[in-house]
């Protein structure tokens, strides 16, 4: 029993770990899901092997099962019980759901994200960009001509997502977050990022002919590194993809 009170304890059940604070809320009802199942799961193998075996067919024997039209107790049982167990999944991912919307007032960075038909954008405060687009089928699976988003690790940052055309959406798997860009719809959204590296992201729904192919990197500094890079950014001034922008 304590071991599987320590595996329980210790397992993702195969979920990716993640590197995000939104990351720990998935993981969070990733795992409530996980526990509930088991003993779901035991009960429904259990009830099946008790008919098989109960109620199996007997060569040497006549006997029909009795015949019931309602059995009220036992359709009020499957009925609340599940209604029970939505209602406490419903409880966890409300939960999560708020913290992983909330917006901080005051992050360490905001950007605004611009997707559109087959690329993104990525804009910073001081109005340098950083652009990438798609728009024939040379060099499109070269991570070389991608657009890249840099931002700080451990600290706050504020994106604002805009959809210049069709609804697209940003999504890292790393990040086990998504969210979408609507046209006329204001999403605003805070990650924070734990750990420095270079993550892919792409468009999560299906926007058009080279839908496949919009793709950007998300390069994550430590916050010197960012400040460094942010310095050496002009104001106003546009990196486009495949001049260098991520790390090497």
């Amino acid at each position: 029993m304590a071991l599987l009170t320590h595996v329980l304890a210790n397992t993702d059940f195969g979920s990716p770990t993640g590197v995000t604070n939104a990351a720990d809320q998935a993981n969070k009802l990733w795992r409530i899901t996980g526990y509930l199942s088991i003993p779901i799961g035991l009960l429904v193998l259990g009830l099946i092997l008790w008919c098989v075996v109960r109620y199996r067919h007997r060569p040497d024997s006549d006997r029909k099962p009795a015949q019931f039209q309602y059995h009220i107790p036992l359709e009020i049982t499957y009925t609340v019980i599940p209604m029970i167990i939505v209602a406490v999944l419903f409880g966890f991912l409300f939960s999560a759901q708020n913290k992983v919307d909330a917006v901080s007032k005051d992050p360490a960075v905001k950007i605004t994200v611009y997707g559109f038909q087959w690329g993104w954008k990525f804009v910073y405060p001081n109005g340098h960009q950083q652009i990438g687009t798609i728009s024939n089928e040379q060099n499109i699976d070269s991570n070389s001509n991608l657009p890249v988003l840099v931002m700080p690790a451990n600290e706050k940052v504020e994106f604002h997502v805009v959809s210049l055309d069709v609804i697209h959406t940003f999504y890292v798997k790393e990040f086990l977050f998504q969210r979408d860009l609507i046209p006329g719809i204001n999403n605003v959204f805070d990650l924070t990022a734990s750990t420095p590296g270079i993550y892919e992201g792409q468009c999560n729904t299906l926007c058009g002919e080279y839908h496949a192919y919009m793709r950007f990197l998300v390069d994550v500094m430590t916050p010197q590194d960012y400040r460094t890079w942010y310095g050496n950014q002009a104001p106003g001034s546009i990196t486009s993809a495949g001049s260098g922008a991520a790390r090497p």
